[in-house]
Formats: C-alpha cells, sequence, structure tokens
C-alpha cells in the first residue's frame, strides 16, 4: 500500500469491476477483514461495494448466477460479473443491487 501514498489512495484506485480482488487482498494484508467484514469496512469507509448476506446469495442462485455459497473464485468472479453488469445495466450502484437483491427473495 505503500506505493499508493495512502490507505485512501490504495482503495480508490481499486476498480470497481474487481472488488473481488480487493476482498482477498484486505484479507492477506489485514487481520480480522475476511468473510463479511471486508464488505462492511468498504462500505464504511465508502468504498461501493456488494455484500453476500444469505438472502443476495439465495437470490443470485435463483438467477441462476451460482449454485450455492460463493467460495472459490470462480464463484466470486460470476458473482462479481453479474454485479458489474447490472451496475452497467442499471446505472445503480453496487451497494443498492444489493440491497435490492436481498430483498427480492422470498
Amino acid at each position: 500500500m505503500n506505493e499508493h501514498g495512502s490507505f485512501g489512495a490504495y482503495l480508490s484506485q481499486w476498480p470497481s469491476e474487481e472488488l473481488v480482488g480487493l476482498w482477498g487482498d484486505l484479507h492477506r494484508r489485514g487481520a480480522r477483514l475476511g468473510g463479511f467484514t471486508r464488505g462492511l469496512f468498504l462500505r464504511d469507509v465508502g468504498k461501493d461495494t456488494f455484500l453476500l448476506t444469505g438472502d443476495v446469495v439465495r437470490a443470485l442462485v435463483g438467477a441462476r448466477v451460482i449454485n450455492k455459497e460463493p467460495t472459490s473464485k470462480r464463484a466470486l468472479s460470476a458473482v462479481q460479473d453479474a454485479f458489474s453488469a447490472w451496475r452497467e445495466g442499471s446505472g445503480r450502484p453496487l451497494c443498492q443491487l444489493s440491497k435490492i437483491l436481498s430483498c427480492s427473495v422470498d
């Protein structure tokens, strides 16, 4: 992160289309920044991101983006691709898209 000058610059330069990579980098570099915490942290510091709550995962399974909880790099990449496409198509930020998905399941 030193090469970016500050932690804020490090986060802001990370492309939204590669958030899963940012999640992995945060997990490798920072204690306690894995799982659900990384998304909450990113939202708290102003980085637009989606959250993989149980309802969002169920909606993604229903949309056939994934077939179970995404834990593999391939599944997380499929989730990232779907969110990126929805963001591009709708113009909505990732945080709104994940909220919409979470409200769309029964």
